[in-house]
């Protein structure tokens, strides 16, 4: 636990910030968003989880870290290092939209908070596990970020592909474009699925540079 709260003290006061930021400006918007907008995927299939992967790309660093030689040199695992970091910032990230989750589902009675947590934590998790996969490949900076951030809005422009057989079981934001089949729990099972595995993938990686 104490090394989980010295990676978000390393993270720094401006990541809790930029994040109680995004936290309060969704809630207003659930504020004032009209009663026919279909808040949760957007706010929490879209919006939460690009920002989990900004939050891993930026404040998660793992190679582009200055001081990764010196970590690399003395820690007996970079993988529990990266893991550890990774989790510091993602559970801070969650914790927010935990707390988004309830203002806003007392702003709009309807929303219910087991759905809400469904769109959001797979679809995080990949995003955010896609940061950090990169960020422990490469050392340049901010490169994790503009790789999710093009997924991100590559997916938003392709979502014309539902049409096609199984594609609604691997598209990241189904509930904002539209379960046509009611698939939505299977397609986050799997977006989970994909997180688990870029995290095996990122255990190679890391074990190469070790």
């Amino acid at each position: 636990m104490k090394r989980i709260m010295l990676e978000l003290k390393i993270a720094g006061t401006n990541f809790l910030l930029v994040t109680a930021a995004l936290s309060f400006a969704l809630v207003l918007f659930a504020a004032l968003a009209g009663e026919l907008l279909d808040f949760a995927p957007i706010a929490f299939e879209v919006a939460f989880p690009l920002y989990s992967a900004i939050a891993a790309g930026e404040w998660g660093r793992t190679r582009c870290d200055p001081c990764f030689e010196a970590i690399a040199a003395q820690s007996p695992s970079l993988f529990s290092w990266a893991l550890r970091r990774f989790f510091a910032i993602f559970a801070a990230v969650s914790l927010f939209a935990l707390a988004t989750m309830l203002a806003a589902a007392c702003i709009r009675p309807g929303l219910v908070m087991g759905e809400m947590l469904l769109l959001y934590l797979p679809t995080a998790f990949f995003f955010a596990s896609v940061a950090a996969l990169v960020g422990a490949a490469s050392p340049q900076e901010h490169l994790a970020t503009l790789m999710c951030g093009l997924l991100w809005l590559v997916a938003l422009l392709t979502r014309s592909l539902l049409r096609l057989f199984g594609v609604e079981f691997v598209y990241p934001f189904l509930c904002f474009a539209g379960d046509q089949h009611g698939v939505w729990l299977y397609n986050k099972a799997v977006l989970a699925g994909m997180g688990l595995f870029l995290w095996t993938t990122n255990w190679f990686v890391l074990r190469r540079k070790s």
